[in-house]
């Protein structure tokens, strides 16, 4: 009796062994894979929430706004998005040329331009080492872009204004400061590449900070 338990054990043993061998579709043996454990399809802990200012300022020329953001972290150092925002613009010396009657040119005068834009945008972010990153950011934007110049009793340039949608993208890069968890600030220094004449950047560099939560 006690050699027949004893076989039955080892045959018990030999049974555990074999279940523990992996067989791939040639019928080799393999090695047991861990399960994947990272999840598949969207993922909430990988979504991007933020929001910034832009300052510019120039000689005469401000350019201040508000831009709240939504993003998806592709990878652990790429970030992509769309944004909102809202801008102040001015330019106190903005040259325009005053055309008199039969297209004649009176030349050119400063004009104290004023305006609010409203503008959606994508933008793309990535880590290039630490906290630096390089950012682009294709905009378009509605736009007051002044017509019909005039110059009034005072000599003061004025004009009426229509809505226009203009393009710019933004190219640049900045550094994030880590706070606490998810969180950090940004700063970043951008230039419009486009340069459309419509344009509230100009040839100036526009600078914005703000803060991110996931990325």
């Amino acid at each position: 009796m006690k050699k027949i338990l004893i076989a039955l054990m080892l045959c018990i043993v030999a049974q555990g062994a074999m279940a523990q061998e992996v067989y791939n579709s040639s019928g080799k043996k393999g090695t047991p894979k861990k399960k994947d454990l990272k999840p598949k399809g969207f993922d909430m802990s990988r979504v991007v929430l933020g929001g910034g200012a832009n300052i510019g300022f120039g000689n005469g020329y401000a350019n201040l706004g508000i831009s709240p953001m939504i993003g998806y972290k592709i990878t652990d150092n790429f970030a992509a998005g769309v944004g909102l925002a809202y801008q102040y613009y001015r330019n106190k010396y903005e040259p325009v040329e005053l055309i008199g009657p039969g297209g004649s040119s009176y030349g050119i005068y400063p004009f104290d331009r004023k305006t609010s834009l409203y503008t959606g945008s994508v933008w793309l972010r990535y880590l290039v080492w630490r906290n630096f990153f390089v950012h682009v950011q294709p905009e378009y934007m509605n736009i007051g872009v002044p017509t019909n110049f005039q110059m009034d009793n005072s000599g003061r340039i004025v004009a009426d204004e229509e809505r226009e949608w203009v393009p710019a993208v933004l190219v640049g890069g900045g550094i994030r400061q880590p706070i606490t968890g998810s969180l950090s600030l940004f700063f970043m220094l951008l230039y419009d590449v486009v340069q459309d004449p419509s344009s509230p950047y100009g040839n100036n560099i526009n600078l914005r900070v703000g803060f991110n939560i996931g990325f």
